[in-house]
């Protein structure tokens, strides 16, 4: 059974019923690919007038919740993209501090007085 949606004045079809085969002609360009990424496709075409292809937004969210983490210490948020541990960052009073964890943590001793 062949599944369409339309979408932002665009047609997205599905025959084969596989998540990752929904396919759409955007600006001329034959896209395929999961149906959330050929609709961020769409939208980037119809916002910007420029085309992106489906590929470009393959980034899972399991991965992303796996390697980003976040710590709060002393009122401050700490964070960290990418699962590195010395690429740990936080934005105090306007400034942003980089490095580890143990060191930003030291430097935030100092500079807040409880």
């Amino acid at each position: 059974m062949k599944k369409r949606i339309f979408h932002r004045g665009y047609v997205i079809e599905n025959s084969t019923g596989l998540t990752s085969d929904w396919k759409a002609v955007i600006n001329g360009h034959a896209v395929q690919g999961m149906l959330i990424n050929i609709k961020k496709s769409v939208n980037w075409w119809c916002d910007t007038k420029a085309f992106m292809p489906p590929e470009r937004f393959n980034i899972t969210r399991k991965t992303d919740a796996l390697s980003s983490s976040s710590e709060h210490y002393r009122g401050i948020v700490l964070k960290n993209d990418n699962g590195k541990a010395n690429e740990w960052y936080a934005i105090v009073r306007g400034q942003l501090l980089k490095g580890d964890i143990i060191s930003i943590k030291k430097y935030l001793d100092k500079i807040i007085v409880s």
